[in-house]
């Protein structure tokens, strides 16, 4: 607990941001820790220690990564008030990494798959899926397979049943933020 402390205080002192072989330390500690977590499934704690490394090295790509996958899950397992914010993050986080590394297929599978699983949680999520699948190009990351699994998942999504899933993750969205803030 102390050496986060440390290294908290030592991220503070040098404004976050900060560049040379320190900050190369304290960002593979903070990732080397998100890591654990996000491999024993405590998505929220891995969440909070990517934060704290992409504070650290904001253009790394990497980093970015891991924090999308992270928030992404954790979208996954949460209730309908958090699922959407969590949602937004991984989008954020995963979008910043294809804009770091475009070439990165590991960075660009994510964010497709992200896109076609989470419809719900934004506007144009399938759409955005068609476009980074065209803007890539046929040979990447097995582009056939992923067109199927968008047309899957745009049949999935297109019924009544779906609809009605959205107008309730909507609605109780509006109710919990007009809920009293504690």
């Amino acid at each position: 607990m102390r050496y986060w402390i440390a290294v908290l205080a030592l991220s503070a002192a040098v404004g976050g941001a900060a560049e040379g072989p320190e900050s190369s330390e304290i960002a593979a500690q903070w990732a080397q820790d998100g890591r654990f977590h996000f491999f024993a499934c405590e998505f929220k704690e891995a969440a909070h220690a990517f934060e704290n490394s992409v504070a650290v090295q904001p253009d790394n790509a990497e980093l970015h990564y891991w924090l999308g996958k992270a928030y992404s899950r954790l979208a996954e397992l949460s209730g309908p008030l958090s699922a959407k914010k969590n949602a937004r993050k991984a989008q954020r986080s995963l979008e910043r990494a294809v804009k770091l590394d475009p070439r990165n297929e590991k960075y660009l599978l994510e964010l497709f798959d992200f896109y076609v699983d989470s419809p719900e949680y934004f506007r144009g999520g399938l759409e955005r899926a068609a476009a980074l699948l065209e803007r890539v190009g046929p040979d990447t990351f097995g582009a056939q397979e992923r067109l199927e699994e968008l047309a899957e998942s745009r049949k999935e999504h297109s019924g009544v049943g779906w609809w009605m899933r959205l107008a309730v993750l909507r609605t109780s969205s509006t109710l919990g933020s007009l809920a009293p803030q504690r």
